[in-house]
């Protein structure tokens, strides 16, 4: 018979007339991973909250390891054995890993450490639980993957049954969620229970041994092993995320990654960009625009790290054909170095077809159907002979209607609004939506951020080429101008 571990039994929380979470059921036994389907709304955040500290609740009763914790009558605001592994880091940046395990665990209470049997006893405790790290390293110099391992292992040294770990494949390499999905197979089979909270059900749906779905605070359905599967939840999509509106894109494990890679003025980059995401790269020394520029045309390699692009290695043959690959630049200088003066309207609008059809002639039936498409769009200057007589906000404009119906999987801006007015740049804003829309990744680096953050979903800053802070939409008002 299965032990149950943790139990919300009817759960509401209602704060300022909202209700967070809705009559909440949810269950999870000892030894299983437990996938947690969430939508736009982000209201996991308060189940998490609820499950690691037993703060006042509106109705219900929370068990963990077979307590009563907490309930609508009384909550005691103490905190649970729970571990929780997301994107910001838990650790403290200038000590050392032994530091982090032993000297800050509550309840040390030496006053004379001994690092070198600290040290041992950490060995000896990451080798039983298959955790591999260098002990030696300074917490700073870790690698995302390796960040997770260490808080693993500290949840594990705690005693922590729960592992909860929030949307691993918005921070870590496909490489590295690999990797870490791993050990934390290897963590249930010791009997630790782990909540893996994801929004792209085929990577809950690999890992987890079951799945709940989570809507507007409440889980709406329970997926067994053998109900996780496309079929079983394509009824829920679309009503699910909002209804009415299309479902999420199938973002699945990003479509681009960006792994350790080292270059000139790269040191150690990481991101991960998902299909129909837009990422904006705050660069503050203003230098790694050329080598990422580089990087994506074939014109330098990685002298380390890696590059993915759609899951496969994006080699330097592949980059040096980066259109057929599905990549697609915008320069600072867009108008003069994309736009053909001497070329039709049409003919620069189509510019990229035959790359994107794969065919050198291109029939008649095609250009009608794009002519009549985009004369809704631009009007009467889809007659234009003479592009040079265009507006500078209807040349940009043409080059961002070539991109849209190319229809590439990356889209890589290099400040794309330093030139033009205001209305320049909204009009930019407004076709990049656009071909967000379509399901386009979009990479956005900038000297300057305060209007890309319009459409940003998540922004990094990046100074001497490594990511030294990084926030996602919610997130934007805490940044530091």
């Amino acid at each position: 018979m299965r032990q149950e571990l943790l139990r919300m039994d009817h759960v509401s929380l209602i704060r300022n007339g909202e209700a967070l979470l809705d009559n909440l059921n949810f269950q999870m036994f000892a030894g299983e991973i437990m996938g947690l389907l969430t939508g736009r709304d982000k209201k996991h955040g308060q189940l998490i909250e609820l499950v690691c500290r037993n703060l006042p609740i509106s109705f219900g009763t929370v068990w963990y390891d077979g307590k009563i914790v907490n309930s609508y009558s009384y909550s005691d605001g103490n905190s649970n054995k729970v571990c929780v592994i997301e994107q910001t880091s838990h650790l403290v940046q200038g000590l050392s890993i032994v530091d982090n395990l032993f000297v800050l665990r509550k309840g040390f209470k030496k006053y004379f450490i001994n690092e070198r049997i600290l040290q041992e006893q950490a060995k000896v405790f990451f080798e039983e639980n298959e955790i591999q790290v260098n002990l030696l390293q300074r917490v700073s110099s870790l690698t995302p993957l390796e960040r997770c391992l260490v808080e693993l292992g500290k949840g594990l040294l705690l005693g922590c049954r729960l592992i909860i770990v929030d949307n691993p494949g918005n921070f870590l390499s496909q490489y590295e969620l690999t990797q870490f999905q791993k050990m934390l197979r290897k963590v249930r089979d010791n009997q630790i229970s782990v909540l893996y909270i994801g929004n792209h059900h085929q990577e809950l749906f690999r890992i987890a041994d079951r799945t709940s779905l989570l809507y507007d605070g409440s889980i709406i359905k329970i997926f067994e092993q053998d109900e996780m599967n496309d079929q079983q939840i394509a009824p829920y999509i679309t009503e699910w995320f909002v209804p009415g509106a299309e479902a999420e894109p199938d973002s699945e494990e990003g479509i681009l990654h960006f792994h350790n890679v080292y270059t000139d003025h790269l040191q150690g980059l990481r991101f991960v960009l998902h299909k129909g995401e837009c990422l904006t790269i705050l660069d503050r020394d203003n230098q790694i625009a050329s080598d990422i520029l580089a990087l994506m045309t074939g014109n330098e390699t990685c002298s380390q790290g890696q590059i993915i692009l759609d899951h496969k290695l994006f080699t330097q043959n592949l980059a040096e054909h980066y259109l057929e690959s599905g990549i697609a630049i915008i320069p600072k200088d867009c108008t003069d170095s994309l736009l053909f003066w001497e070329r039709t309207y049409m003919e620069n609008l189509t510019f990229l077809l035959d790359r994107k059809l794969k065919r050198s002639f291109i029939p008649g039936k095609i250009y009608r159907s794009i002519r009549r498409e985009y004369s809704l769009i631009v009007g009467n200057l889809i007659d234009e002979t003479s592009i040079s007589s265009l507006s500078l906000e209807e040349q940009i404009a043409l080059v961002y209607h070539r991109i849209r119906l190319f229809k590439p999987k990356v889209l890589v801006c290099i400040q794309p609004l330093a030139k033009g007015d205001m209305f320049v740049r909204m009009k930019i804003l407004a076709l990049l939506r656009e071909i967000l829309k379509g399901g386009t990744a979009v990479l956005i680096i900038s000297a300057n951020i305060s209007d890309t953050l319009e459409i940003a979903d998540r922004l990094m800053v990046v100074e001497n080429g490594t990511c030294v802070v990084s926030y996602e939409k919610n997130e934007f008002d805490q940044v530091d101008w």
